[in-house]
């Protein structure tokens, strides 16, 4: 089976479409821009308002200590994690659609946990105070309990954002090299996004040694940002599962959060790419084929949240405990029963409709599916935070939240906070990923046997001042000439430069898989060690008596803080080994037999090699039928 499905664009057309909405905005994209900046300033006004008068504001009061600040925090959590279940579980199981919506849902990510990590300081009130769960050393000896959950949430969130940015940014690289190049051809060196660009391009020149150890990393990420898509969310749902009260205390509620995190998450991806890709023009990449196929996996999801509905009140029922039994009663028929009914209306039957092709096809349908789910979504995290401390236990206990204005206007302040970063992402960096794209435009090529060759594993060919350069358009004519070339020159001193990975290409150069592994390895046991002796050694520093109990070290939980660890500094030794082994870093100069057209359409074969090697190094390549030849 071929190895590159062939789409309807070129390597030009793809650079060309992507790129374009780089160019410098018009009216309304500023008119919009400002219209959101202005919804943060009443955010933040309204925010700062809180503070100085107090909480009293907020509707939260006894027995609803938790209001619509928590399901916001809750609800953003869960709208990033489409991001990463898009841009790792689906790169790891080769699926094609993702490529088209996993720049967009990777941004998508970054904005959700940064909107979700506002809403715990806006509930704490006093949120200058946040650095108290923070495992720092003070004199006052004040450390976390890593038997928390909500200090466990802290470890979560934050390693899932730090991971998130590293993924996203590493996925950028090769892209922000063809901006870099177009912005240099348009605009000039001097102009500022070129100097971004180049920054952030860290030197990348889509050289078969960088593209040796970028593809090993970025699978290496795929593989740890996995498991994080699973316990971030179970995390967080243990807030409440840890809970005593009717409502909360579920088992269920892990996965149950996971695929509601994951159902909402999709949702936003199509409320977010229809109109872009409606305003920016990507039609002849981003097909109907590929919102169908979010459609499709929404099925799946929307299945296993309607399941979770339906299996909620029959365990009550089953389970013979009259505190839930009662509390699902008044759930279903008490004066929350709209939200109650709603949420199962919103979020699984209105997905159910995507059963038939001619719905899940229609992009208008689509996007106001998506718009339904998100608010079924949103209800869903506000009933679960404040229904069960409302109606717990004992009637004398019962009460009532409605949220204020203050509380309102908070809510979709934070919207427009997401929108704001999500809209200026759309115009400042690459929406859609180029190199990935254009893997699936090309030519099979029969694999040759790994032939063995000595070689600078520095990959410090390409920096080399002389030599002779062979410029191709297809990835199968270079691969034919690279193979030649090796196989009959007795020059060895050979680069490759690439707009795209191609599988192919490590085994034609003989290149062996690079040591990135053994730096990932070397930062996951580090974050495991650490994360173990940080929680360890936090309980014997607190000497803490919880329930009557004297102090232990409960392993069990720690387990969390390890595995957080874990990922946090694989993924941060995983990055560093790229970025060295790769020869990046930021601002590096280009090489010098390095040609624009390398990030865009062209493939490039150079040999270095001394003066007086000059015309056997022509005499080898010009054998290979190149379209172009260089001497440098």
């Amino acid at each position: 089976m071929p190895e590159y499905e062939p789409v309807n664009a070129t390597y030009g057309q793809i650079n060309d479409d992507v790129l374009a909405a780089l160019k410098r905005p018009r009216a309304p994209y500023f008119a919009f821009l400002a219209l959101l900046a202005t919804g943060i300033g009443v955010f933040f006004v309204t925010w700062q308002y809180q503070i100085q008068v107090g909480m009293g504001v907020a509707g939260i009061s006894h027995p609803v200590g938790w209001g619509c600040y928590i399901g916001n925090f809750v609800f953003w959590i869960g709208i990033a994690h489409s991001g990463t279940f898009i841009s790792a579980i689906l790169h790891l199981v080769r699926s094609k659609w993702r490529d088209a919506v996993s720049r967009s849902s990777e941004a998508m990510t970054i904005f959700a946990v940064m909107t979700a990590g506002l809403f715990p300081m806006i509930h704490l009130g006093r949120f200058w105070a946040f650095y108290y769960i923070l495992p720092y050393p003070s004199q006052r000896q004040i450390w976390p309990d890593f038997l928390s959950p909500l200090v466990l949430d802290v470890c979560a969130v934050s390693t899932y954002f730090t991971v998130s940015l590293i993924f996203f940014y590493v996925g950028l690289i090769p892209d922000l090299a063809s901006a870099r190049d177009r912005s240099l051809a348009q605009r000039g060196p001097a102009h500022w996004r070129t100097r971004l660009y180049r920054l952030l391009a860290s030197g990348w020149c889509g050289a078969a040694s960088q593209w040796n150890h970028y593809g090993r990393g970025y699978l290496y990420f795929a593989a740890l940002a996995t498991p994080l898509v699973i316990s971030v969310h179970s995390v967080v749902s243990w807030d409440f599962a840890m809970g005593i009260l009717p409502g909360w205390h579920e088992t269920i509620f892990p996965p149950y959060f996971v695929a509601g995190a994951i159902h909402s998450g999709l949702a936003m991806v199509l409320t977010l790419m229809i109109p872009t890709w409606r305003v920016l023009k990507l039609d002849r990449i981003v097909k109907v084929d590929h919102f169908e196929a979010v459609a499709k996996t929404m099925l799946v999801t929307g299945a296993i949240v309607g399941y979770a509905y339906v299996i909620e009140p029959f365990i009550a029922w089953y389970s013979g405990d009259l505190f839930e039994q009662q509390w699902a009663w008044w759930q279903a028929t008490g004066s929350r029963w709209p939200i109650y009914f709603g949420m199962m209306v919103l979020d699984f039957l209105v997905p159910l409709t995507f059963v038939f092709r001619k719905a899940r096809r229609n992009l208008t349908w689509l996007f106001i599916a998506s718009l339904l789910v998100n608010l079924g979504m949103w209800l869903e995290r506000y009933e679960i935070v404040t229904a069960a401390t409302a109606h717990d236990f004992l009637p004398h206990n019962w009460g009532w939240y409605a949220m204020t204005w203050v509380e309102i206007v908070i809510t979709v302040g934070a919207f427009t906070w997401f929108l704001f970063f999500y809209v200026s992402f759309t115009r400042l960096l690459p929406v859609l990923p180029i190199a990935e794209l254009k893997e699936g435009v090309g030519h099979y090529v029969k694999q040759a046997p790994r032939v063995p060759l000595p070689r600078d594993p520095g990959g410090r060919v390409a920096d080399s001042k002389e030599g002779v350069m062979a410029v191709f358009s297809r990835p199968d004519k270079l691969l034919e000439a690279l193979r030649h070339v090796r196989q009959n020159s007795s020059l060895k001193a050979l680069e490759v430069f690439s707009p795209l990975k191609l599988g192919e290409l490590s085994q034609a150069m003989g290149l062996p898989h690079g040591p990135v592994r053994f730096w990932t390895l070397t930062g996951a046991i580090l974050g495991a060690t650490g994360g173990f002796a940080l929680a360890m050694g936090s309980a014997a520093v607190n000497h803490l008596v919880a329930g009557g109990k004297p102090p232990v070290m409960s392993i069990i939980p720690y387990c969390v803080v390890a595995f957080e660890g874990t990922i946090l500094l694989g993924s941060i030794f995983n990055l560093i080994g790229i970025m060295v082994h790769a020869r990046l870093r930021p601002a590096r100069p280009l090489p010098h037999a390095y040609d624009r057209r390398f990030s865009r359409d062209k493939f490039g074969l150079f040999i270095a090699c001394s003066s007086d090697q000059i015309e056997q190094a022509r005499s080898d390549l010009a054998a290979t039928n190149p379209e172009e030849l260089h001497v440098l």
